[in-house]
This record gives C-alpha cells, sequence and structure tokens, in this order.
C-alpha cells in the first residue's frame, strides 16, 4: 500500500525527496470494511487518512439528527475532520467508510514532527489543503448557486465516477436532494 503512497509523493515533488522513507514509515496500513467509522462525532479527530483504495464520505447532522454529506472521496484523496485534527477539539463531522478501504493512517503527532522537520512533506500537505478548500468552496457554489437538476448535470460532469459506485441514497445526500428527486431528475437527462 505504501508504493501507492510514494507514486502520489513522487507525482508531486517530481523527485524522490530526502527522508522519503520516514515519511512511509510513520503511516499505518489500515484495512477498514464497509461502514467502519473512522471519526465519530463528539470524538476528537487524531489522524489524517490517504485512500489507497476506497471511498469515505464525511457528514453532519442538524438538530433533528438528519445527516448531510458534506463530502466524499476517493482513490489517492486525503482525509480528516480537518478542525477537529488541527485544534483537537470534538468533531462535528463523521468519517466512515462508504465501502471496503485500504487506507494509510498518520498520528497528529506523527504529522506535525514530518511536517516541521521536512519542507517537502510541509509542502505536499498546503497542496492537500488548498485542494480541500477548493472543493469546499466549489461544492458550496453549486449548492447556493444551482437548481437540483443542474447541480444533478454538474455531478455527472465533475464526478461521473459517484455514479458507478455509489447510492442513489448517498448521492441525493450529497447533492442536497432527496432520493425521490434525484430518481426524478435523472429521467429528465
Amino acid at each position: 500500500m505504501k508504493a501507492v503512497l510514494q507514486s502520489f509523493i513522487l507525482s508531486k515533488t517530481g523527485q524522490v525527496p530526502a527522508r522519503l522513507d520516514e515519511v512511509l514509515e510513520a503511516f499505518k496500513e489500515v484495512y477498514a470494511p464497509k461502514k467502519t467509522v473512522l471519526v465519530e462525532v463528539g470524538h476528537i479527530c487524531k489522524h489524517v487518512y490517504f485512500i489507497v483504495e476506497g471511498c469515505l464520505k464525511i457528514s453532519t447532522y442538524n438538530r433533528n439528527g438528519e445527516e448531510s454529506t458534506t463530502s466524499l472521496s476517493f482513490e489517492q484523496d486525503w482525509r480528516t475532520a480537518m478542525s477537529s485534527f488541527i485544534h483537537q477539539k470534538p468533531s462535528n463531522e463523521r468519517i466512515i467508510c462508504v465501502e471496503n478501504c485500504q487506507l494509510l493512517c498518520i498520528s497528529k503527532d506523527q504529522f506535525e514532527r514530518l511536517s516541521a522537520e521536512i519542507p517537502t512533506f510541509e509542502s505536499i500537505y498546503k497542496g492537500i489543503l488548498e485542494a480541500s478548500y477548493a472543493r469546499s468552496v466549489e461544492r458550496i457554489q453549486m449548492l447556493m448557486s444551482l437548481d437540483a437538476l443542474d447541480r444533478l448535470k454538474w455531478v455527472l460532469e465533475e464526478y461521473p465516477l459517484l455514479f458507478t459506485r455509489l447510492s442513489n441514497r448517498l448521492i441525493a445526500s450529497y447533492l442536497g436532494i432527496s432520493e425521490s428527486t434525484l430518481s426524478r431528475l435523472k429521467s429528465k437527462l
């Protein structure tokens, strides 16, 4: 599994960075079956996850206990409950495996140590943060500015993988619509 992470790092740096072996050693391999909860609402997030295989969902809950999917991540993506991880406070997000997952995880202590000691690792972390921020802004803009049909078209264009791997219920939650609305809209395409 660490070969996938190594390839990811090499794709970002263009060369073999110094202390690459040390970076790879800091990650633990995790095999998590579908429905495994990695971070629960109210618990402190202590790890960052690199997805080797599978899909992770980040969701939040409203006062009525209704779930809203805020993020879906697939292979060669990074996930954590960012605010909880950074501030070491209880998470308001839940991270769950939507599929059987092969993950590499790193603890907060190791993550901070590598960021402080290895400039290449810090640079990769900055890139991860920037990409995550850009995706979040893009999704917020999509939810606020597009009607349901245009949201569906946007997801089909930007993330067609969702429709081959995920249930309509999960896709509907990600789009902020009901499953029945999703079915109705799909028939219009």
